[in-house]
Order: C-alpha cells, then sequence, then structure tokens
C-alpha cells in the first residue's frame, strides 16, 4: 500500500507511523513542512488528555492533572474511539476561552506563527472519508489557519454543528 500523494490542497493532518519503509517525505509534500504535536517531550501544541485503556473499557485522562472532574468521575467509553472523540472535545472545550488550558491572545498568535500553513502530524489515524476527524490536530490546523480567531474563540463545534458559545462580559 502506497502512502503517496498526487496532490496537496492545503495543511492538513497526517497521522505519524512506525512501519518499515515509511518516510516523511512520501506523504507530505508541503513546502512550509511539517509539526509534530504529539505528546513527545518538547512539544508545545499536544493534547494533555490522553486516552488509556483500563481492561475492556477505554478513559480519557488529563495528563497535566487539573481537572479534578475526570480524576474525581472518570469518563469511561466502551470503545477506543469513542475515548478519542472525548479527548478531542475535552481538547477543544479546554484551550477555549474558559478553559483548563485557555489559550491567550499570545498563545493563539505562537500556534499560528508556527502551525499555520504547515501540515500537522500526530498518532490519531486518519478518518474515513466523510467523517469528522476526532483528533486534536485538527482543532488545531483549524485554529492556526483560520484568520479570524475570534470566531473560533466563541464557539464550540458539536458533531459538525456549531452551537454558539456566549462571551462573558467584561467590567
Amino acid at each position: 500500500m502506497s502512502h503517496a500523494l498526487a496532490v496537496q490542497t492545503g495543511p492538513r493532518r497526517i497521522q505519524r507511523c512506525r512501519a518499515p519503509g515509511w518516510r516523511l517525505a512520501d506523504v507530505s509534500t508541503n513546502p512550509l513542512g511539517v509539526v509534530y504535536v504529539g505528546r513527545r517531550p518538547g512539544s508545545r501544541w499536544h493534547n494533555p488528555f490522553k486516552v488509556v485503556a483500563e481492561g475492556r473499557q477505554w478513559r480519557a485522562i488529563d495528563t497535566g492533572d487539573r481537572s479534578a472532574a475526570l480524576r474525581d468521575e472518570p469518563q469511561i467509553a466502551p470503545a477506543h474511539y469513542l475515548a478519542r472523540v472525548m479527548a478531542t472535545r475535552l481538547f477543544e472545550l479546554h484551550t477555549g476561552p474558559l478553559g483548563l488550558y485557555a489559550y491567550s491572545d499570545d498563545d493563539l498568535s505562537a500556534l499560528r506563527a508556527e502551525l499555520a500553513g504547515r501540515d500537522l502530524m500526530c498518532w490519531c489515524p486518519p478518518p474515513e472519508p466523510g467523517e469528522i476527524d476526532y483528533c486534536h490536530a485538527a482543532v488545531l490546523l483549524r485554529l492556526a489557519n483560520n484568520a479570524q480567531h475570534v470566531d473560533d474563540r466563541l464557539t464550540a463545534s458539536t458533531g459538525g454543528i456549531t452551537v454558539p458559545v456566549l462571551e462573558s462580559k467584561k467590567g
């Protein structure tokens, strides 16, 4: 099976692979390059919400230990895919303006400077055609490549439907 691409239409998410013979150059022709956003030490843009196996079930945990709710009331899923959905939604929620890992305007500026226009690489499998991409890298791609970040920070995407989130009034 070949991983080569005929045409690249813009920044996208790439699944990192350890298969023999796999080469990043075969899957990305982006002239701006690729940024790894997984959990290796020093990866600034990783998802602090990790999926772990617990017997035959899966759980989303907070690796930064900021969420007392996840500690006290674990979020358990019967399938790995559903736990990935939870971890992605938690990332989306908690990097928003009211979240435990809220991105400041400076964080968003740095995110755009480092990630805009580049492919992002992590370990999550890509979605099937027509499916929603439940991966924090997909969230980062949207944030990095949208010039009007205020709109991103005031809405939450839920299963393909965008629902407005109320903005808090400042003094």
